[in-house]
């Protein structure tokens, strides 16, 4: 990780070389730690220290970018050309008004946690360790990992905005195994984290009605999808709905839907990096103030994410959501947070006659018919019927298809308590979400 002054050294080379008519740049350091473990036993343990530089020019309105990992004064001022070059075989972007000119103030916020960016891989397996000998007086091994970084982040561009912050993440994920099947659990965090906590709920699941088995038909049933499942129904939906480019292609269903009542009444999604109980971060890559950005409200569609050039192009509020410069999909919702209800999960099981408790999905598809946000997948790592407000039986991994767009009109409960969950191409933030009830979902 680098200091604020030599990150904005390495800027200031970087825009020196540049010699466009507009510049920006990001430069990104972290050294990160990351412990995978199988059959309740450590078998990789990797460290990493990296930087990258990525400059980006903009040439008579159109634009380049280049990155490197080397800093010295020819490979940025190689890297420069190379941007220059890319802008030069590119079309003039179209109503773009420029980069951003202001400092805008920054909403203050806790990013960094010491004992997260000083955690020794060998305390982190010591901590495995627990979790593991836990898990072998029930009969259970866990696999999973446990990762913790410390990362700075710095933007300028040729306006003299000026952008530093740095910031820690752990994140773990833990699957359980035993005779009885598998139960997973997982959290982020910028501080550290309760691992017992996360084996403790992996072998809850594995273990809960060890022995008890059914099969469940196709059809639509009731389910109750827990955080990390709607986690990856909604990293689906910011590559095929909420992204700038997925509303200019029309391929996401907020076209033709801004304004409109399309969802149910209880659904809030927003894109909060300001919220400080999930994963907090001050600025984009382009240096504009993060705050909170509804995308469903009280089931109203209202904006697409995007970063400046396609907010100028598409004639919308800009929403702070340049992620990588010269993004294709021109906004990333990295931040993503579903609204608390007011029931407990225990509620929700006992207000369902018939339906199906989902730990999480897997091997998801969200490009069957991007318009309808129809996807499909299975379950995995505990899967559960539920009959007249009880847990019954396991079953075994199901698939699915169904349009969300037809889901999240028929929400019929949200927890109180919400979890959060990283992504794995997400450094900045992740997802948080409580647990939902769904009348009606598809089983193939």
């Amino acid at each position: 990780m680098r200091s604020q002054s030599e990150s904005f050294s390495i800027l200031e080379r970087a825009l020196d070389a540049a010699k466009a008519d507009e510049a920006d740049a990001v430069f990104l350091s972290t050294d990160q730690n990351i412990s995978r473990f199988a059959n309740s036993s450590v078998h990789q343990n990797m460290s990493e220290i990296s930087a990258e530089l990525t400059l980006r020019v903009l040439v008579g309105g159109a634009m380049g970018t280049a990155s490197t990992t080397s800093f010295e004064p020819d490979e940025i001022a190689r890297t420069a050309a190379l941007a220059f070059e890319s802008a030069r075989h590119s079309d003039p972007l179209r109503d773009f008004t420029g980069l951003p000119r202001h400092n805008d103030p920054l909403l203050p916020m806790r990013t960094f946690d010491e004992e997260v960016a000083a955690i020794p891989p060998a305390t982190k397996a010591r901590s495995l360790r627990a979790m593991f000998d836990e898990g072998a007086a029930s009969g259970v091994h866990y696999a999973g990992s446990f990762r913790t970084a410390a990362t700075s982040v710095a933007c300028a561009n040729s306006h003299g905005v000026r952008r530093y912050a740095a910031m820690t993440a752990a994140d773990a994920a833990a699957i359980a195994t035993g005779a009885g099947g598998a139960g997973y659990a997982t959290d982020a965090s910028r501080g550290n984290l309760d691992i017992a906590g996360l084996g403790r709920e992996a072998l809850r699941r594995a273990t809960l009605r060890a022995g008890t088995n059914a099969t469940l038909g196709s059809g639509p049933i009731d389910v109750i999808l827990e955080p990390a499942a709607l986690g990856e129904l909604l990293e689906w939906l910011d590559m095929i709905t909420f992204s700038g480019s997925a509303f200019e292609d029309g391929s996401s269903f907020f076209v033709g839907n801004l304004g409109r009542d399309l969802l149910g009444s209880n659904l809030t999604i927003a894109d909060d990096a300001t919220d400080p109980g999930f994963l907090p971060f001050p600025f984009d890559l382009e240096g504009l103030p993060k705050r909170r950005v509804p995308l469903i409200e009280r089931g109203v569609i209202r904006t697409p994410v995007v970063d400046k050039a396609w907010a100028d192009r598409l004639g919308i509020p800009p929403t702070a959501n340049a992620w990588s410069l010269g993004s294709a999909e021109h906004g990333h919702a990295l931040h993503l947070s579903i609204d608390a209800g007011e029931s407990t999960r225990e509620e929700l099981i006992a207000s369902t006659r018939r339906g199906v408790w989902v730990t999480r999905f897997n091997y998801v598809n969200g490009l069957l018919e991007p318009r309808n946000a129809t996807m499909t997948g299975t379950t995995r790592d505990g899967t559960f019927l539920i009959e007249n407000g009880q847990v019954v039986a396991r079953l075994p991994n199901l698939r699915w298809t169904q349009s969300i767009v037809e889901a999240f009109q028929r929400i019929e409960g949200l927890t109180a308590e919400r979890r959060r969950s990283a992504t794995w191409f997400n450094e900045f933030g992740g997802t948080i979400a409580p647990v939902m009830k769904i009348a009606g979902w598809n089983f193939d």
